[in-house]
């Protein structure tokens, strides 16, 4: 993951791709999970910046990562802050043979 010079609104979380299946994917600060609400949310700079740098110690894993807004729930997980992270979040719209 390249570093981008300008961050997303904070907080963030990081998401990506698992290779394997191809399913969206959130780091929870030690490895990869696919509920939002397991994700690590970063609320500062310096720590979504260690964020960026952690896709490294994946490699294979993992394609097309990037720090996306969040917010904090009611529960202080994260949950999306933006209509295409919910899509993202709630899994495929389409189902393989077409059951939705």
């Amino acid at each position: 993951m390249e570093k981008s010079s300008k961050l997303p609104n904070l907080p963030v979380v990081l998401t990506a791709n698992d290779l394997r299946d191809g399913d969206v994917v959130y780091f929870d600060g030690e490895g990869w999970v696919t509920e939002l609400s397991g994700a690590y949310l970063a609320r500062d700079e310096t720590d979504a910046r260690r964020l960026e740098k952690m896709v490294a110690q994946f490699p294979g894993t993992v394609v097309d990562a990037y720090l996306v807004s969040a917010s904090a729930g009611a529960d202080g997980k994260p949950a999306p802050a933006h209509y295409r992270e919910a899509i993202r979040a709630d899994g495929p719209t389409i189902r393989f043979g077409g059951a939705a």
